[in-house]
């Protein structure tokens, strides 16, 4: 698998807490309940070897990012975000695919994410790349706010 850059002078990078007031600006506006600044700063400052958090770059904007956590072979997908102004250009599907690279690189097996049961668009990313539901977490989001569990097995590298 290889990634493929959908828009010009776009990078898959590490995130810095330099990157906060851009990230969380995204994660507010994507998400009802946005994870908190403190989380990202208190991760970025004490990384834990399973963790990885990315932004997509394109020049001096971030225009995305993906948190996930890999985890012997097993993976999870915790976060992804693409501002509205850069939606449907690509950017997601860049990030979920350099993410999965990164899985299949570190021998990961098989990966899991939710999505919000209301989400469309994103369950037709996710299928896009062979993610199937294998369960559902009742008020995951909260009160009345379930999620889907998908779930998708990688390729493993040939010895």
């Amino acid at each position: 698998m290889i990634t493929q850059n959908p828009l010009p002078n776009l990078t898959f990078e590490p995130m810095h807490s330099c990157d906060l007031q851009e990230v969380i600006k995204i994660e507010n506006e994507c998400f009802e309940d946005p994870w908190s600044e403190i989380y990202y700063m208190l991760s970025l400052k004490r990384p834990r070897s399973y963790e990885y958090f990315y932004v997509a770059r394109r020049e001096h904007t971030i225009v995305g990012y993906i948190v996930f956590s890999i985890l012997y072979e097993a993976a999870h997908i915790l976060n992804l975000a693409v501002p509205t102004a850069y939606r449907r250009q690509g950017i997601g599907k860049y990030l979920l695919t350099s993410a999965l690279e990164m899985i299949q690189a570190h021998d990961g097996r098989e990966v899991f994410l939710e999505v919000a049961v209301s989400n469309l668009p994103a369950q037709y990313l996710y299928r896009q790349f062979g993610f199937r539901i294998c369960g559902i977490r009742k008020n995951y989001y909260g009160r009345y706010k379930d999620a889907y569990v998908f779930r998708k097995g990688v390729e493993t590298h040939a010895v």
